[in-house]
């Protein structure tokens, strides 16, 4: 049986889970706001890169969100697209080819330039993959990908070239993923690079679109249910879930690791806000719900990144989920033995962002009931408790919590004890509420002696 302190500590991790989500914890700012044309972001890292029409042209340029500074990545003549990164290279389309850049020493590669376009390129590590359309007249477009360890001669290769067409690939360490026409609907398939075998997805006769994959999840849009929504697969257990069904307009869904973010119009049917969802806890979250039109979010780890339109203007903004403060309850923490109307100290941890001041309280009846140590004292990770209150319990815990409520707060992790020494004890001569060695050593040291002063 689950007893009510479990409950209640899971209750207050839920709690404090919800309040680091909360779209006041994530703090937005404009990455690129010249009043041009900024448009599709991609985000590795501290690194943003986005396709801009400062020039009249269309441009790759990169910020480094830790300096911070922009950079240009590809000024050349003709329109650059479709820019993507991971890690320290970049990607984009260039005129129908396929072109790279390294950020570390600031040097352009060839891709992939054949004769026919290439399209949609995403990247993970040294892998390069795209939409290929050089055998469009027998198989529509395929996916290839290309291995770009040696930048100078890198190496292409086949990854899907099924009857109709493959679009939207994204890849992850040694996952590729894409949709597939070959069912006659958009399905979503998928191909491991380490053992070169394809395997599906989700082939629901309804439609798949935009999957993106980071380790062992997929995510993608689906309108089996009459509207768009986001669902989700875990490719080692080839589990399949829903993410956000809602019935408003959804977009553009992006993962990284466990947080899915996506653009959503459930405020309304002009502009998009941008959402998102924690696989791990269950959450759903908004991140940007600011005026204006919100869309393409991409991730990676706690940044998000998205492209913001107002009027005629799009710009590049970001957002944080800042680290959260975390309290700890070192002792007691359960299974502790606490003698009523003695002292004892209270002792905690903290992390992430600095706390000054911690609320205190104590509960004897396993979280039902609380009552206060101190409302406020200075968050030094220990605390006199003197006296323990004259209580008999096995069922007691302390709770610590941020005494400006951001949200930062623990509970004991198992209840302990607090007790008051019987007043039968009458041997217990040392005042330990034990009757032991100690106690027998000082009545021989007064064996026979009086209290009398006048008759010793």
């Amino acid at each position: 049986m689950v007893g009510k302190s479990f409950i209640l500590a899971m209750t207050v991790v839920f709690l404090a889970l919800v309040n680091s989500y909360a779209a006041g914890d994530w703090q937005s700012f404009p990455v690129c706001d010249l009043g041009y044309e900024q448009t599709a972001p991609s985000v590795s890292g501290d690194s943003v890169v986005w396709t801009d029409k400062r020039s009249g042209g269309y441009d790759i340029y990169s910020y480094n969100l830790a300096e911070p500074n922009e950079y240009p990545v590809c000024t050349a003549g003709g329109d650059q697209k479709e820019p993507v990164i991971s890690n320290d290279i970049v990607v984009w389309t260039d005129n129908d080819d396929i072109f790279g850049y390294d950020l570390r020493d600031s040097v352009a590669f060839i891709i992939c330039e054949d004769d026919v376009e290439q399209e949609c390129p995403a990247i993970s590590g040294n892998i390069v993959v795209y939409r290929d359309k050089r055998n469009y007249t027998e198989n529509g477009f395929d996916i290839y990908g290309c291995d770009i360890s040696d930048k100078l001669n890198p190496n292409e290769f086949q990854i899907c070239t099924q009857g109709h067409s493959q679009y939207y690939p994204d890849i992850s360490g040694d996952v590729v993923v894409w949709i597939d026409t070959r069912n006659d609907n958009p399905d979503v398939y998928g191909y491991d690079l380490s053992d070169e075998q394809e395997f599906e997805i989700c082939l629901n006769t309804s439609g798949q679109y935009y999957p993106k994959v980071s380790g062992d999840m997929v995510v993608w849009l689906d309108d089996r249910n009459g509207h768009s929504d986001i669902y989700g697969y875990r490719i080692s257990t080839q589990t399949e879930f829903p993410i956000c069904t809602h019935s408003d307009s959804k977009n553009n869904p992006a993962i990284s690791g466990n947080l899915v973010v996506w653009q959503d119009k459930r405020n309304g049917d002009t502009n998009s806000d941008i959402y998102g969802y924690d696989i791990s806890s269950g959450i759903e979250f908004a991140i940007c719900t600011a005026a204006g039109n919100q869309i393409n979010p991409v991730i990676d780890g706690d940044t998000v990144v998205w492209q913001h339109n107002t009027g005629s203007s799009a710009d590049i903004y970001c957002a944080y989920r800042p680290v959260p403060s975390v309290l700890t309850i070192i002792f007691p923490d359960g299974g502790e033995m606490l003698r009523a109307d003695t002292a004892t100290d209270i002792s905690w941890q903290s992390s992430g962002p600095v706390i000054d001041t911690v609320r205190l309280e104590y509960s004897v009846d396993d979280g039902g009931n609380w009552d206060i140590i101190t409302l406020g004292t200075a968050n030094t990770g220990l605390y006199d408790w003197d006296p323990i209150p004259a209580e008999n319990s096995d069922q007691c815990l302390i709770r610590i919590s941020d005494f400006s409520d951001s949200g930062a707060c623990d509970v004991s992790d198992g209840v302990f004890t607090i007790f008051e020494c019987s007043e039968s004890l009458i041997a217990d001569l040392n005042g330990d509420c034990f009757v032991d060695m100690e106690d027998f050593a000082l009545f021989c040291q007064q064996w026979l002696q009086g209290g009398n002063p006048y008759d010793l």
